[in-house]
């Protein structure tokens, strides 16, 4: 099962759902809006590891942004083992984080 570490923090992951659903099913409150890569609300930096999009596109990053290394869990898959990724840079014991 492909691990996740966030600042120090290690969730499990699940290949069949979203990286952004594997955040709020390990308790880890996270932006998200539209679901579909295309608003960018919720995205972030992958330090190590890959994503898979499964043939969805992310929208919402321009080509500079993904080279980078900025992703969009909504719409992304694990694909490799272990995946480094940035916490997001607004509060994480803020409630009304999601669905904005």
């Amino acid at each position: 099962m492909p691990r996740l570490l966030l600042d120090g923090r290690e969730l499990e992951a699940s290949s069949s759902q979203t990286l952004l659903d594997s955040f709020q099913a390990g308790g880890v409150p996270w932006r998200e809006s539209c679901r579909n890569g295309v608003c960018g609300v919720c995205a972030c930096q992958l330090f190590q590891g890959k994503v898979d999009y499964l043939g969805r596109q992310p929208h919402a990053l321009d080509n500079k942004d993904r080279r980078a290394g900025q992703i969009l869990p909504c719409i992304a898959y694990p694909a490799s083992e272990l995946l480094e990724i940035s916490l997001p840079a607004y509060p994480l014991d803020c409630p009304q984080l999601t669905n904005l």
